[in-house]
């Protein structure tokens, strides 16, 4: 049977060279699947754990998922705090998405006022499971590539 654990990273973690190798295989495959439009290597994720969260999944001590999200202040209303997520990574074949999710959902229904999420273009998250935990559909992003 496997144990799984979820762990709130500190910059310390990072000294910890599966987590350091497991993250840059994350970056590095977040960035294949949006066309390798990124530089992941200039993503300063010491800075990011510190003013934000990143949390990882751990099947049996052994890295398997991460959600990053931030919480801060509304720019339309400073009393009231949204939770937003940024990346959200899960191994096939574990539970990792289901739990950093859940976690996600229980640090912001303790901290924030607005939990704010997105379905990724190749996830297999779905509207209909997002509506099952109470979400209301917000908008539609798209973004458009700027040659220069």
């Amino acid at each position: 049977m496997n144990t799984y654990t979820i762990k709130k990273l500190s910059s310390k973690d990072l000294d910890d060279p599966e987590i350091s190798l497991f993250l840059v295989r994350v970056g590095k495959t977040a960035n294949e699947i949006y066309g390798d439009k990124f530089q992941w290597n200039s993503f300063y994720i010491n800075h990011y754990i510190y003013h934000h969260r990143v949390v990882v999944c751990f099947r049996d001590w052994i890295p398997v998922g991460v959600m990053l999200s931030r919480l801060f202040p509304s720019i339309f209303d400073r009393n009231k705090v949204i939770l937003y997520q940024d990346l959200l990574f899960a191994e096939k074949g574990t539970r990792a998405a289901k739990l950093l999710f859940d976690d996600f959902l229980d640090f912001g229904k303790s901290n924030a006022n607005h939990i704010i999420t997105m379905i990724a273009e190749k996830t297999n998250i779905s509207d209909r499971s997002l509506r099952k935990k109470g979400f209301k559909k917000l908008e539609t992003q798209y973004r458009l590539e700027v040659k220069k």
